[in-house]
C-alpha cells in the first residue's frame, strides 16, 4: 500500500501540473498544447522549470525570465491533485475501481479553477471531461466483465441533471445552465461510486441529494465570506462580473462561482460513500 500511495502522489502531482496549464489556457481562450510557457512574458519553459511543486519552490515563486510572481494556483492545485489521488487510492484501492475517480480528479480541478477565474464552465471542457470519464468507466468495467456500475453512473448523471435543471428553471439567475451541464459529470461519478460500493439505485439518489446539500452549504459559506471580504477590502476579489468598475456589489447580490462547491460536494460524497446516511 505504501508503494501505491507514493505512486498516487506522484501521478497526482503530474496531473495537477497539467490541470494548471489547461485551466490557464482555457481562461485566456488559447489553444491547448504540451509546451509550457510563462503566463506573463510568454517565455517557453524548460522541463526542469515545470516540475510540480519543486520548480515553484526552487524559483522562489517567480518566473526565471521576467521575475513576475507565479500564481499560488499552481502549487495549490498540484498539491490538491496529489492529495486527492492518494485519497482515491486509499478509498478504492489500486485497481479498476480507482480509474474513473482518478480521471475525474483532474477534470473537476480544472473546471473548478476555470470557474473561479472566469465564472464559467466551458462546454468544451465539460464534455471532454465527461467523455474521458465514461471511457475510463467502460475500460474498467470491461476489464472485469461487469457493466452494472456504468449503468448506475448513467442513472446518477440523469438524477443530478434533472435536479439542477429544475432549480435552474425556477431561478435561472441563481443557478446558471453551465452548472446544470456540469452536473452530468458530477452525477456520473456519484452513480459510479454507488454502483461499485453497494449497487443500489436508492443509494445513487441519496448520494446526489447529500452531494447537492453539501455543495449548497459550501457555496453559501463561500459566497458570504467572499462578499464580506469584498466589502471590507473595497475591491473586487475573484472578478465579480456584476461589480461596478471594480467596486463590489451589495453583499447579498455578490456573485460567486458555484462550480467548485459542486465539485467539492461530489468528491466528498464519492470518497465517503459508505458514510452516506442510509447506506
Amino acid at each position: 500500500m505504501i508503494v501505491a500511495v507514493i505512486l498516487a502522489a506522484f501521478g497526482g502531482l503530474i496531473v495537477g501540473g497539467g490541470v494548471t496549464m489547461v485551466a490557464e489556457r482555457t481562461v485566456r481562450g488559447e489553444p491547448l498544447s504540451f509546451r509550457s510557457r510563462c503566463g506573463s512574458c510568454e517565455a517557453s519553459l524548460e522541463v526542469q522549470e515545470t516540475i510540480p511543486l519543486l520548480s515553484w519552490w526552487l524559483l522562489s515563486g517567480r518566473c526565471r525570465y521576467c521575475a513576475e510572481r507565479i500564481s499560488l494556483m499552481h502549487p495549490s492545485v498540484e498539491a490538491a491533485s496529489a492529495g486527492l489521488w492518494v485519497a482515491v487510492v486509499l478509498r478504492f484501492g489500486w485497481g479498476w475501481q480507482s480509474l474513473a475517480p482518478l480521471v475525474s480528479v483532474g477534470a473537476l480541478l480544472a473546471l473548478s479553477v476555470v470557474d473561479l477565474h472566469s465564472y464559467r464552465l466551458p462546454d468544451r471542457l465539460v464534455f471532454w471531461s465527461l467523455g474521458l470519464s465514461i471511457a475510463a468507466m467502460l475500460s474498467g468495467a470491461l476489464a472485469v466483465g461487469d457493466l452494472s456500475a456504468v449503468g448506475y453512473g448513467i442513472l446518477g448523471m440523469l438524477v443530478y441533471f434533472g435536479l439542477l435543471l429544475v432549480v435552474h428553471l425556477i431561478s435561472p439567475k441563481g443557478l446558471g445552465f453551465g452548472d446544470v451541464k456540469f452536473s452530468l459529470l458530477l452525477g456520473l461519478n456519484l452513480g459510479w461510486a454507488a454502483g461499485i460500493t453497494q449497487a443500489d439505485w436508492l443509494l445513487v439518489v441519496r448520494m446526489v441529494f447529500w452531494a447537492q446539500l453539501l455543495a449548497s452549504m459550501l457555496g453559501l459559506l463561500g459566497g458570504l465570506s467572499l462578499g464580506v471580504l469584498r466589502r471590507r477590502l473595497n475591491r473586487d476579489m475573484l472578478a465579480d462580473p456584476q461589480a461596478d468598475r471594480g467596486r463590489p456589489t451589495r453583499l447579498l447580490a455578490s456573485s460567486f462561482p458555484f462550480g467548485p462547491a459542486l465539485a467539492c460536494g461530489t468528491m466528498t460524497a464519492v470518497l465517503f460513500v459508505e458514510s452516506v446516511p442510509g447506506t
